[in-house]
């Protein structure tokens, strides 16, 4: 009988090896209660093996127990009937509970064989079930309990070793534990103690960083300890006070990305200060202001002033504080653009287009701050005079008939305005040699006769 019951129950676990050794321990009281079982229920007063008997070799628990309260019901007053049933009852919360722990639910399975020991005291196997999962308990919190002492988890480790002696409460590895544990926490109470009077003292002083420092030990030591962390708050508060006062100096003084690294460290001392939060934000976008007006100088130097406008104008609308420097920023701007007018025009100068650069000077003094630029006022009256001066040399030579006078005259013309209008190819014209046909005239009579010699001038 026993070896049919082992095989009903074989199915549940196809490795056994894979079993722990509580599994192993506990199958074996199984398989030994099943047949206790089935001996119990082959004693029928009837003489023959009764239907709760064959079930209960087959594994069929729930319908043994089934039909074990129907004999019950039809014959209450049979011992015999009432043991089947109660026997029955026994071996199904043993399977069901079994059935748990191998799914790892042991809370639910140590319900379930308990139930079983209340039905079935005198059936041994129960009691061993029971215990073997007390015991499996025991070491699951015990496991437990040492991976949170090793974590320095003190509290969350004694919670452990405490419901490990729940179940086993002569387990010398938790009793040993919890003492241990014990021993730490009073040590590091003592500890937040001390640390707590040292932040007293160093907030008495003034020694915010410090006092911070030491409230901060004292709840890693003493976790429970609610005045440290009052005092950690309040003087974290102070600090953040300390940094907005710093902030507030370097802010005034334009100093906006240092401002701005005092209010953030002001906020990570104190998450809700008012002040420092409101300055954060205030002095992002000043440096962010500062970051564009850089810029619009970078692209000045680089003469690219369509996207230094655009800096200055994404700057001035984020700024507060700095409206002043674009102010010089954009008068900046503007000398920029007429330096390289100013630069245009003397080199219409240079090339001698007197006219095109007067008007170039001209448009710089129109929008010239205080109505001037560099010499640009000395420069369009220079080539004013001197374009005044070639018109009037150059209309005189056309009125001239004398070759001579006239080439005298366009000379001048040149002398003052070197391209001006079509001088210079009327002076060619007159500088042309003249026909061999024609007689030469120029050559004055002489009676000295003709020499070699040079003569002296």
């Amino acid at each position: 009988m026993a070896a049919r019951v082992v095989e009903t129950h074989a199915p549940l676990r196809e490795d056994p090896a894979a079993m722990t050794l509580l599994e192993r321990r506990t199958l074996s009281s199984l398989t030994l209660a099943a047949a206790f079982l089935c001996g119990c229920a082959s004693t029928d007063p009837l003489g023959s093996k009764s239907e709760v008997d064959m079930l209960v070799r087959r594994g069929e628990y729930a319908r043994a127990v089934e039909v074990a309260q129907a004999e019950v019901a039809r014959r209450p007053n049979d011992p015999a009937a009432r043991e089947n049933w109660r026997l029955a009852s026994v071996a199904f919360l043993l399977e069901e509970g079994r059935a748990l722990s191998f799914q790892r639910k042991d809370t639910e399975a140590l319900v379930k064989f308990q139930a079983a020991c209340e039905i079935g005291p005198d059936v041994p196997q129960t009691i061993e079930w029971r215990e073997a999962q007390l015991d499996k308990l025991a070491d699951q919190w015990v496991l437990t309990a040492i991976d949170w002492h090793a974590k320095d988890e003190l509290a969350r480790a004694s919670e452990c070793y405490e419901k490990a002696l729940e179940y086993r409460p002569d387990d010398s590895r938790a009793k040993n534990g919890l003492g241990r544990v014990l021993v730490q926490l009073n040590y590091r109470r003592g500890m937040g103690e001390k640390y707590y009077q040292s932040g007293l003292e160093a907030l008495s002083d003034y020694w915010l960083d410090q006092a911070s420092h030491h409230f901060s030990a004292t709840g890693k030591y003493d976790t429970e300890n609610a005045r440290a962390e009052r005092r950690r708050a309040q003087s974290d508060t102070l600090r953040a006070d300390d940094r907005v006062l710093q902030a507030a100096e370097f802010e005034a003084a334009g100093q906006y990305a240092a401002a701005r690294n005092e209010y953030r460290l002001a906020t990570l001392f104190d998450p809700e200060h008012k002040v420092g939060l409101e300055g954060l934000e205030r002095t992002r976008k000043e440096t962010q202001a500062a970051e564009l007006l850089a810029e619009s100088e970078r692209r000045i130097v680089r003469r690219q002033f369509d996207l230094a406008i655009k800096a200055l104008e994404q700057g001035e609308a984020l700024t507060v504080g700095q409206k002043e420097a674009f102010a010089s920023e954009r008068e900046h701007l503007h000398v920029a653009r007429l330096q390289v007018d100013y630069e245009a025009a003397r080199a219409m100068e240079v090339d001698h287009q007197y006219e095109p650069a007067i008007a170039a000077y001209s448009a710089i003094l129109e929008v010239a701050p205080q109505g001037f630029f560099l010499d640009a006022i000395a420069r369009r009256d220079t080539l004013n005079d001197l374009v005044a001066k070639a018109i009037a040399a150059y209309d005189r030579a056309q009125l001239e008939q004398d070759p001579a006078a006239k080439q005298r005259l366009l000379e001048q013309v040149l002398l003052v305005h070197p391209e001006f209008r079509d001088a210079s190819a009327q002076l060619e014209a007159l500088r042309a040699p003249a026909s061999p046909s024609a007689p030469t005239t120029d050559a004055p009579a002489t009676d000295e006769p003709a020499t070699d010699e040079p003569r002296d001038l």
